[in-house]
């Protein structure tokens, strides 16, 4: 059994009064969709990743605002039945978070933001291990991350409120990462994880 399977043993979120929404945010290759399996795996709730959708939309016209909407719309769905759910995207812009606010609102579920970041020499590891063209969509190479952010053009640096955002490093063992959300979950405050 691996070890991310290990640390992700099946236990349910404790009870609470509310559903979770936990928006994963974070750059290709920061290890955001590792985290959220895992995460999703641990607290037995539902992952829902805009990849995903996208794949399956690649060739219609506004294919990554479709994913997006779609993403939205699932997660909107689980949140009505008063399930907590893991929504996996970039969310590089500041109408995801507050996208991801709206359904928090309206479902009356607490919102955590998970960034993940990672030290730029294993993040340009990372992005240059991923194999051109093993995706259509998704960036490889750390000279497309770096063209994708200057078109991003500093979008993804917007004010996220302190009790909503959790930053982790995810070059910290997964086991420290989950404990962060543990943590957070629990009420405990905790900004930095890493």
């Amino acid at each position: 059994m691996s070890a991310d399977r290990r640390i992700a043993r099946q236990t349910k979120l404790p009870p609470y009064s509310a559903p979770v929404l936990m928006a994963m945010k974070g750059h290709p290759a920061t290890g955001k969709s590792a985290l959220a399996r895992v995460i999703a795996r641990r607290f037995r709730i539902p992952l829902i990743d805009k990849d995903d959708v996208k794949d399956f939309v690649l060739d219609v016209p506004g294919a990554n605002q479709l994913a997006y909407e779609v993403m939205w719309q699932v997660c909107a769905t689980q949140l009505d039945l008063g399930l907590s759910v893991v929504a996996v995207s970039p969310l590089a812009y500041p109408e995801g978070y507050a996208t991801a606010q709206e359904l928090a609102a309206k479902y009356k579920a607490r919102l955590l933001v998970i960034e993940t970041v990672l030290d730029e020499a294993l993040w340009k590891q990372r992005l240059d291990a991923r194999r051109p063209g093993y995706s259509t969509h998704k960036i490889s190479g750390w000279d497309a991350m770096q063209e994708q952010l200057r078109a991003y053009d500093g979008c993804w640096q917007y004010p996220i409120a302190p009790e909503h955002h959790l930053v982790v490093d995810t070059a910290q063992p997964v086991r420290s990462l989950v404990r962060a959300v543990e943590q957070w979950l629990k009420h405990e405050p905790i900004t930095q994880a890493g």
